[in-house]
């Protein structure tokens, strides 16, 4: 059986994904919904709490990967889609809720930095994801930042991937892709010839993945990453 531990110890790029990685994407929705519910009510005439209760049901039935999520929810109120659209996502992208990192995360990326070259891939709009990051704190943690929306390929494609690593000057064999999402983490990234690993998100616990789409490795939690720093520190020095 394939050891982590053997395939991390000539790492040179550890890169991650943000939303359920990182930190908890519910928290960003939370405070979205916070938001947007009573602006939909005040242009439809319709009551908050039921809108935000819809909100909810929609997610919790189609997972927050899904893209439709304002446009159901406009459409069920009567209202245009072409019309209100913007304005939602205007008001998705303007969030200043507080967003707390996965406890050991933010300690983490800092000894890693001392180790090897770090990277964070994030698909999403640009607007959404950037300040995402700037409630977190994040600016500064990461060598290089791929908003993988804004390029001709997104995730799951190759592009993102191989653009980090290019970017960074690293061979995609001594780089590491971390992520939840078996939809779009882990096929690209692998094929590209990365180390895949996954980490647990309640969303896909029933997943079933065609072949090529999961991860090649599993961690209970990102901040296990930290166990194999020694032997990380010990590689880098024999370089």
């Amino acid at each position: 059986m394939e050891n982590l531990a053997s395939r991390l110890e000539g790492v040179r790029l550890l890169a991650f994904d943000l939303d359920n990685t990182l930190y908890d994407e519910g928290t960003y929705f939370a405070a979205a919904l916070d938001r947007i519910a009573p602006r939909v009510a005040v242009l439809s005439g319709g009551d908050a709490t039921v809108i935000r209760n819809r909100f909810e049901e929609i997610l919790a039935a189609q997972g927050k990967h899904y893209h439709h999520l304002f446009n159901d929810v406009l459409a069920e109120q009567g209202l245009a889609v072409e019309e209100h659209l913007a304005g939602l996502l205007a008001e998705f992208a303007a969030v200043s809720a507080r967003l707390d990192l996965f406890p050991g995360v933010a300690e983490l990326l800092v000894d890693l930095r001392a180790t090897c070259k770090v990277g964070l891939i994030t698909s999403g709009r640009e607007a959404v994801q950037a300040n995402k990051i700037r409630l977190l704190g994040l600016q500064g943690h990461f060598d290089h930042v791929i908003f993988s929306s804004t390029l001709s390929e997104n995730k799951p494609g190759q592009m993102p991937f191989r653009m980090l690593c290019e970017t960074l000057a690293v061979e995609p064999t001594a780089a590491v892709y971390v992520g939840d999402n078996p939809l779009f983490d882990f096929k690209g990234s692998g094929e590209i010839g990365m180390t895949t690993i996954r980490v647990p998100n309640p969303e896909f616990d029933d997943h079933v993945c065609p072949p090529g789409w999961d991860a090649r490795f599993r961690l209970a939690h990102v901040t296990e990453l930290r166990g194999f720093l020694p032997k990380m520190e010990k590689a880098v020095a024999r370089s």
